[in-house]
């Protein structure tokens, strides 16, 4: 692939770097980025062609990815709109923009897909929602597909709607999981253990728990009623988790991120 990064930020780099460390090492990959800092760290660190303006990293370029912050986004596409060819695919990691509005504002009328990773992938280990506009060929959600697996899982979905809910649940995740690592270690200090020994108590259960749930054959229903023994301190724990309805309160947080998502979208707001 001829990949074209317009924004040489944490995403972006996530992804060149799953790509070259990937054993598919075909790629031609040019970087647009108003930052000389950046464009000297990437060219530094992969040899790759950087570019201040997005004009000059498209040109022959088959994928064009958008990794710029949404507020960004109107003066790309005015840069860009009469450049970009029909016959190139246009992949969007812009938080809360949705498709129609970025088509509105090419000429070229290219296909397009949205996607919605979250910050995991700066670790080669995120999880990525993805949806193709109908103008996408099969081998252009291939192309997506490939690319973006390169920082980690992939989901499809047929309904660009849905990407608020992705962004509920995985884009704006793992700060729920930081949440409760938070409030874990708060507690056990409260209880007497030493800050340190209460952080990396709690740190350390969230990093295994996660990893054997990842790699366990059993669901995590199962899992969970493994370490809960009846009368025993995880159903102790339980008994107060459900008082204080704690799936209600989940369920309610992911649906009012959904809504909000939602409402980001509809007035061009980002996410």
């Amino acid at each position: 692939m001829k990949i074209a990064f317009i924004g040489g930020g944490n995403m972006a780099t996530a992804l060149i770097g799953g790509l070259f460390a990937s054993d598919d090492t075909a790629h031609e990959i040019q970087v647009a980025d108003p930052e000389p800092g950046v464009r000297q760290r990437l060219e530094r660190k992969w040899q790759i062609s950087c570019f201040s303006r997005a004009t000059d990293a498209i040109n022959g370029m088959n994928v064009i990815v958008l990794a710029v912050k949404p507020q960004v986004l109107p003066a790309v596409m005015q840069e860009t709109k009469s450049l970009v060819r029909p016959e190139q695919l246009v992949i969007s990691m812009v938080a809360g923009i949705p498709v129609h509005q970025i088509m509105s504002q090419l000429d070229g009328s290219p296909a397009i897909v949205r996607t919605m990773p979250n910050t995991p992938a700066l670790i080669g280990l995120g999880i990525t929602g993805m949806y193709a506009h109908e103008s996408c060929s099969g081998e252009q959600r291939e192309m997506a597909q490939q690319l973006m697996q390169a920082a980690g899982e992939t989901v499809w979905l047929e309904q660009e709607g849905l990407l608020n809910v992705v962004t509920a649940m995985s884009g704006s995740g793992p700060a729920y999981f930081y949440y409760l690592i938070e409030t874990m270690r708060k507690a056990g200090t409260r209880l007497g253990l030493p800050a340190e020994v209460a952080a990396k108590l709690a740190l350390q259960t969230a990093y295994g728990a996660g990893a054997l749930a990842a790699q366990s054959d059993l669901d995590v229903v199962e899992l969970r009623r493994g370490v809960t023994t009846k009368g025993g301190t995880t159903e102790a724990a339980f008994e107060q988790l459900e008082a204080g309805h704690f799936e209600g309160l989940v369920d309610s947080a992911i649906a009012a991120a959904t809504q909000r998502g939602q409402e980001l979208a509809d007035t061009g707001v980002p996410a």
